[in-house]
Formats: structure tokens, sequence, C-alpha cells
């Protein structure tokens, strides 16, 4: 995950990258610490702005981090469920083909916005329910 990010990285991202490192070594112990070191890459990626290839991987590494070390008390191959690593490699190649693919859409900045309210009601709304029924909003 570190290595990834920090393949064409200088200045500041190297800062960013000791830190993941250090965070890196500290989440084998502390869970909270796993997650810095992701953030900490995440801005390394953003200060060195690697191609989107370098990022997917450095995403996926970190999304197997995350998923492994804030597993409650199961070992790896149960944390790593067949769904979980289908999903982060469909969204990686999502991504990659999304930013590697030159589409001029003048609408997209107006449709965006609408799509993500759209998919934070579709996944929440089995979450949300009517206070006097208790069901879905639907």
């Amino acid at each position: 995950m570190v290595a990834a990010a920090t393949l064409a990285s200088s200045g500041p991202a190297l800062v960013l990258a000791a830190v993941a490192v250090a965070a890196l070594l500290a989440g084998m112990v502390i869970r909270l610490a796993a997650t810095l070191a992701v953030v900490a890459v995440v801005g390394a990626l953003a200060l060195s702005e690697p191609s989107p290839v370098v990022a997917a991987i450095a995403g996926l590494a970190a999304t197997a981090y995350l998923v492994v070390r804030h597993a409650d008390g199961t070992d790896a191959a149960t944390a790593l469920t067949v769904p979980t690593v289908l999903a982060a490699l469909g969204l990686s190649a999502v991504t990659v083909l999304g930013a590697t693919v030159p589409l001029a859409l003048p609408w997209v900045p107006l449709v965006a916005p609408l799509a993500v309210v759209a998919a934070y009601v579709i996944v929440l709304d089995r979450y949300a329910g009517n206070p006097g029924h208790g069901g879905p909003l639907r």
C-alpha cells in the first residue's frame, strides 16, 4: 500500500509516506493506527498524482489491510470473503476505466449530485424506518 503510493513521490508526499509506514507498524497493535495509515497513504497519493493503475493498486491494498485489520477475532481467510474481494476488484476496475477513458459530457456535473443523493437514498432506505410503523420509508 505504501510502496505503491510512493512510486513517484517527492517532498511532502514522502513525509506522509513515512507517517504511513509508522502508522502501519503501529496498526499491528492499535486498530485506529491502521486507519491513520490508510489516510496518510491517501494524502501521499493526492500529493504525488500517480497513474490511475498505481492508485488502484494502493487502494486495493488499503482495502484489504483495513478489512483484515478491523475483522473481529477472525483470521484473514474468513475476513476476506468472495463478495468483499469481488466488490473491491470491481470498483477498482470501474475507477481505472473511468479515469483512463476520456469522456467529455457537459451535463455530467449537473446529474452527478442527484445520482449521489439517489444512491444514498437507495442504500439507506432499508435502515431508515418510519417511527410510527417501523418499516422502510416506501
